[in-house]
């Protein structure tokens, strides 16, 4: 056994993707976890286990079990369940668990009824380019900022980009949704060859999603700094608006070069999030 902090790994030498041990991912949440913890403590999240690793079963855990680690605990809000973690050790206690994937709600555990952010999730079709992800990006940033909304972007460890408002806690899940929807359904109505805002992939080839169901009550989307159970280790990632061009390659984000990254910012590129104080206007085009 190897002690990560308060927790207790067992088998520190297995492998979760190939290359890349247990051990591998608790030094990297131990590093990690002073810029990640602002997205992830006392905020309800769901769970992606892969217990044999990124080739074998996946499925997710929103509940809580027998001998679940002291370091989480399970919680409801109205009739939606989730865990939760305080802090680093809550993280390795995911690590212990093969839980290699953390998604948050889109709110706190203090207030999880009024969501504190907006989250677009820009989910490309077959044949879609990432330069046209990239300008989809752009474009909702800017649709937003009409709105008198500012944004922040980030990878997220796949082939997709999340564009996230934060709010104030004031309006509920009943506004925050049908808000969204309606931004998505304008995107899709102004360019129609580029953007769907409905699921079904058949509707989708050479288009992109602009998933805005991330923002019901009990939905959720991959936390900043999380890994991807994919190959490739790839990391949801923050960035500056600046970083955000055709130039910019989501691949390079990774569990072995994001801390390299970190440590080399002069500043959080999202630097000011939690200060942005803004409330969803009224509609949603």
């Amino acid at each position: 056994m190897s002690d990560a902090g308060a927790v207790h790994l067992t088998h520190p030498e297995r492998e979760l993707w190939p290359g890349i041990t247990k051990q591998d991912l608790a030094e990297y949440w131990r590093v990690m976890a002073p810029r990640a913890l602002p997205g992830l403590a006392d905020r309800p999240l769901a769970l992606v286990r892969c217990p044999d690793g990124i080739d074998g079963q996946h499925f997710f855990q929103k509940h809580g079990h027998k001998g679940l680690a002291p370091q989480l605990h399970e919680g409801e809000a109205d009739g939606q369940p989730y865990l939760a973690l305080h802090d680093a050790d809550g993280l390795i206690a995911c690590v212990q668990m093969a839980a290699i994937e953390l998604h948050a709600w889109g709110a706190t555990e203090a207030d999880p009824l009024h969501p504190d952010r907006l989250v677009f999730d820009l989910d490309p079709g077959e044949g879609v380019d990432f330069s046209e992800i990239v300008a989809a990006a752009l474009e909702v940033r800017q649709r937003l900022k009409r709105l008198g909304l500012e944004s922040f972007c980030r990878t997220t460890g796949g082939k997709g980009l999340h564009v996230v408002a934060p709010l104030r806690p004031q309006a509920g899940w009943d506004r925050v949704k049908p808000f969204a929807q309606a931004f998505a359904r304008a995107m899709e109505a102004d360019s129609p060859e580029r953007f769907v805002s409905t699921v079904p992939k058949a509707r989708r080839r050479g288009r992109i999603l602009v998933d805005w169901l991330r923002n019901g009550l009990g939905a959720t989307a991959v936390a900043s700094y999380a890994p991807r159970a994919r190959p490739g280790a790839g990391v949801a990632t923050p960035l500056a608006w600046r970083e955000v061009t055709p130039k910019l390659d989501p691949a390079t984000f990774h569990l072995r070069s994001v801390p390299d990254r970190v440590a080399r910012q002069k500043r959080d590129p999202w630097d000011g999030f939690a200060e942005t104080d803004q409330v969803l206007p009224e509609g949603g085009d």
